[in-house]
């Protein structure tokens, strides 16, 4: 049986799926389905003592930290083992996975379709099989729409529940860690671990909205129909349209301005950027501090506002990727923005919410290729409550 060694320097040569290897002793690690012995290995924006943090860019960030992220130390307190820092697109600005100066990620799953991003390579970690839990983050959807093109578990929690301290942040208001994994056990118990406090319980879920799924037509007929066959009540009635239009009018300006401002102190360098980051960073040069707020009191609003979403169910389900996985070669100059539009429509807004959500794979442990996924959305706070519900969807799969 390949040891971990063996399937990090695999997932490099044969996915480019790693950035550094962390030195470690490979008796140490227990591949059980729990933290103690666990290798895990941490997107490269996530600071972990002693080895340089890149942000997959040849910029200087001038980070060799020389101290642990939280949520670094969180998992190492409860036995898991730093064994590699995952390769991601530059800065992680960019849902589509196409610019490191590491080189693009590949997807094990099919190497001709779009593995997504910015989480790139964590991802590509679970899905080659090289490790059972990596660490991403998440603020668009950087998290589960790579699992989804990568047909992994993704999960994002609720904004804020777990520290972001020790983690170069790409717009601060929606930054997220996330976590990829084999399996929902290992998701929960590195979210319990991670977490500021003691996430509430579970809660026994009735009724899960599907409206997103059924205007989809035919695409989602298989989990619908094994919904039906299930204890779940499927309502309808959750207009997402309108939220999807909303959130991503207030994100745009906050983004970019946020980003803008991270990256000042670094465009003395611009010129070490991959060139389609520094466009993207310098097209919040222009905007204002007054748009910014009005965008910011906006999110406010919403946030208030969308939780009638959840009136008659207090779970929705919707897809990952609008079209579902988008292949290389369908992927033009004139089509890359819509394209990666297509990834985050229905990630992007939860982001903005900061509801928790994961990415759920419809494709079979077995089959070939990526198949489609669907995501799961809860009440901010009800973390546990939408791992629970996906952990039933698995069971109906």
């Amino acid at each position: 049986m390949p040891t971990v060694s063996d399937r990090l320097h695999h997932a490099q040569q044969d996915f480019n799926a790693v950035i550094s290897v962390i030195p470690f002793d490979e008796h140490a690690l227990d591949e059980s389905p729990t933290l103690k012995g666990q290798p895990v290995a941490f997107k490269d924006i996530v600071d972990v003592a002693g080895v340089s943090t890149t942000c997959g860019t040849e910029v200087n960030v001038g980070r060799t930290p020389v101290k642990d992220a939280p949520v670094v130390q969180r998992l190492t307190a409860k036995g898991a083992l730093p064994v590699a820092k995952a390769n991601l697109q530059e800065f992680s600005y960019g849902i589509l996975g196409d610019a490191s100066a590491y080189g693009r990620v590949i997807n094990p799953r099919d190497p001709e379709v779009c593995g997504g991003g910015s989480s790139s390579g964590s991802a590509a970690l679970v899905a080659c099989g090289a490790l059972q839990l990596t660490v991403g983050s998440d603020s668009a959807g950087s998290v589960r729409v790579p699992a989804a093109c990568q047909g992994v578990l993704g999960f994002k929690p609720t904004f804020g529940v777990i520290p972001v301290e020790g983690v170069f942040p790409f717009a601060p208001s929606f930054d997220c860690i996330g976590f990829f994994a084999s399996s929902i056990d290992l998701i929960e118990q590195a979210f319990i671990a991670t977490a500021e406090e003691e996430p509430a319980a579970a809660q026994d879920v009735s009724a899960v909205d599907v409206t997103a799924l059924k205007a989809k037509g035919e695409r989602f007929a298989n989990l619908l129909a094994a919904l039906e066959r299930s204890d779940f009540e499927l309502t309808e009635g959750a207009d997402l349209e309108g939220t999807i239009a909303a959130t991503a009018e207030l994100y745009e300006p906050m983004r970019l301005k946020e980003v803008y401002d991270v990256h000042r102190p670094l465009l003395d360098q611009r010129e070490k950027y991959q060139d389609v980051i520094l466009q993207r960073v310098l097209g919040g040069e222009n905007i204002s501090q007054e748009d910014y707020d009005a965008a910011a009191r906006g999110v406010e609003k919403l946030r208030e506002d969308a939780l009638a979403l959840l009136a008659d169910a207090p779970i929705i389900l919707t897809p990952t990727l609008d079209s579902g996985p988008l292949k290389w070669s369908d992927i033009t100059p004139d089509n890359t923005a819509e394209s990666a539009a297509s990834l985050r429509r229905w990630t992007e807004p939860f982001n903005v919410l900061g509801w928790p959500a994961i990415t759920v794979p419809l494709r079979g442990e077995e089959e070939e290729g990526v198949g489609d996924a669907v995501q799961v959305v809860g009440k901010p706070g009800e973390d546990l409550t939408v791992l629970r519900v996906a952990r039933a969807l698995r069971a109906l799969l």
